[in-house]
């Protein structure tokens, strides 16, 4: 067994590197989302082509997940992790390289394979780190970071792109990234890889034979549908269909990630304080809130109601996050990496299909955003059905300590 020193220092420093980490890798990541409107203009992208600039990075990305969790097991967290922030970073600068549509593909497609690798990582660090009964809560404080980090990456990027132009900005978070491979190279020392000891081997193929593992993984993609989905073209509707300027848009799409942070930081800490297998009741209820707000959404007649609806989606949606904790509570640390990679694979490949196929969708309707984000709302329908069939209690609890 990998040994763990739950100390406070040791947890204080651990979550706060991760934290600030997340917080660059959503600059770095969601900053395309806002780009793209300038980059189409630029290249003359079609709505399809946009959405498989953005979708090229997410296809790498699901491949990298299942790869990396891997790694992460065999490795440990530490080396994935300084591995994976140094490559996304290079490829960063290099998006702001790039000629054509054909090199944004290619950068993009590179860039994801750097930062697949750091969400599962990221969770086994905690893991190494935190005692299991405090994971969630620590877990919703990393799931905060991408919500605070789209904050950032939506405000910045368009201030940015609009004084200093894409290319600059895409210079420079790539320099941010350099600076935090620094900073974790010196600091990062999660507790449970500070005792020296053989790392157990990881059986993959017992990993891939776990039917919760594909559980979890299904309900992930259903809710990474609508967040990659929005995040890709909320910007491109505010300023095509709504007719607001590139900065306000930045401004408003603020307002929704502050009601995902609320519900994110409460669902994560009711999961720590309630039994096992009530998970399940979070999500069916934040799935359906999603449904219903992102319905009146696209039917709302301004864009104060439009934005009402999105923040209450939204709520909705931080909700189901819940499910990021969850391998954290029911899996055993030595396989704990490769299953959150099977999870994050789900969400992934959600957000590579999400942004080409809304795009195609836009395209096909004469630039309508209605069947779009209808996808969306069918897409939630998934972690309600799967939700049905989650069988969770104490004796998973108990397989996993005896496992671990």
């Amino acid at each position: 067994m990998i040994e763990s020193a739950y100390n406070k220092k040791s947890k204080t420093i651990v979550l706060t590197l991760l934290f600030l980490t997340w917080i660059v890798n959503y600059l770095d990541k969601n900053s395309m989302n806002i780009a793209i409107v300038a980059i189409s203009k630029q290249f003359q992208l079609t709505p399809t082509q946009s959405g498989m600039v953005i979708s090229s990075f997410f296809l790498a990305y699901a491949i990298m997940q299942l790869i990396g969790g891997y790694l992460t097991d065999k490795h440990g967290s530490r080396k994935v992790i300084l591995a994976s922030l140094l490559v996304w970073s290079v490829f960063t600068v290099f998006t702001g390289f790039a000629w054509s549509f054909a090199s944004l593909l290619v950068i993009r497609f590179l860039f994801g394979l750097g930062e697949g690798s750091f969400p599962s990582a990221s969770s086994v660090a905690l893991a190494e780190t935190f005692p299991k009964e405090e994971r969630a809560r620590a877990k919703g404080v990393l799931t905060s970071a991408t919500a605070i980090g789209a904050i950032v990456a939506s405000l910045l990027a368009a201030l940015m792109i609009k004084s200093v132009g894409w290319n600059v900005m895409f210079y420079l978070f790539g320099a941010v990234g350099f600076v935090f491979s620094l900073l974790l190279w010196k600091y990062l020392r999660p507790a449970g890889q500070s005792v020296k000891s053989d790392r157990p081997k990881v059986s993959m193929a017992k990993v891939l034979k776990n039917p919760l593992a594909w559980k979890l993984m299904l309900i992930y993609f259903g809710i990474s549908m609508v967040n990659w989905g929005l995040s890709s073209w909320m910007p491109s509707y505010w300023v095509n269909v709504r007719h607001i300027e590139l900065v306000k848009t930045g401004m408003i799409s603020i307002i929704p990630v502050v009601f995902s942070l609320l519900a994110i930081n409460s669902s994560s800490w009711l999961m720590d304080k309630m039994g096992a297998g009530k998970e399940r009741f979070i999500i069916i209820a934040g799935s359906l809130i999603g449904i219903i707000s992102l319905f009146l959404m696209m039917n709302a007649g301004s864009v104060t109601m439009a934005v009402t609806y999105l923040c209450i989606a939204n709520l909705g949606v931080g909700l189901t996050t819940v499910v990021l904790a969850m391998p954290l509570k029911y899996f055993s640390q030595d396989s704990m990496g490769s299953t959150v990679g099977i999870m994050y694979f789900g969400g992934q490949m959600a957000g590579t299909i999400a942004p080409t196929l809304m795009g195609y969708m836009i395209t096909l309707f004469g630039g309508s955003y209605d069947a779009a984000f209808t996808l969306l709302i069918v897409s939630l329908v998934i972690p309600i059905i799967t939700c049905f069939f989650l069988r969770l209690n104490k004796s998973h609890l108990d397989e996993r300590t005896k496992a671990a």
